[in-house]
């Protein structure tokens, strides 16, 4: 599961940058001296830097998170947020706009562990299964999100307690979205 994952995510950021590339431009993105990423390319003109999602050298270890957390994460969750830097990227499933969430340098993805442990703790408060954000929609009561247990993603509601599955697995999730 863990290279379907990995192979949907590259073939998504070359569908994402070729995109870009058809309108001619390299995305662009505020430049901020003390938040750099790997995924900066050249130098900031402008007060903004080109970039591109740029894979890691090595895999984030989530074991310490597990550990912390007493809960073993689905190996997709690891492979979507532990290999890749990237600027979250609005695409489109289903006719739904979304912000995909990707860490943009190693600063960033503690904060994201950070945040993904406060909605894990979250859901253990109101006794409902785990599950962790993809991605977040227009409606800010609306996620995208995983299922720990299945690995199904899900539409998720987070003023309730509606889930509803809009793909069976991560890769397939991946491979569906639209730039």
């Amino acid at each position: 599961m863990t290279d379907q994952v990995l192979c949907a995510l590259a073939a998504l950021f070359v569908r994402w940058q070729q995109e870009g590339e058809s309108r001619g431009s390299l995305p662009l993105c505020e430049f901020e001296a003390g938040w750099r990423s790997p995924c900066e390319l050249g130098d900031p003109h402008g007060g903004q830097v080109a970039w591109r999602p740029t894979e890691r050298s090595k895999p984030e270890d989530f074991t310490p998170l597990e550990q912390a957390l007493e809960l073993t994460l689905h190996p997709s969750i690891q492979a979507f947020y532990g290999h890749w830097f990237s600027r979250p990227l609005t695409l489109w499933f289903k006719g739904l706009r979304l912000c995909l969430i990707q860490p943009w340098n190693q600063q960033d993805l503690d904060l994201l562990k950070e945040n993904l442990i406060g909605h894990l703790l979250m859901q253990r408060k109101l006794g409902r299964t785990p599950t962790l954000f993809l991605a977040s929609c227009r409606d800010e009561m609306g996620i995208i999100s995983l299922d720990n247990d299945s690995g199904e993603v899900l539409f998720e509601r987070l003023d309730s307690n509606r889930r509803t599955v809009i793909s069976p697995d991560l890769a397939s999730f991946l491979g569906r979205l639209i730039p």
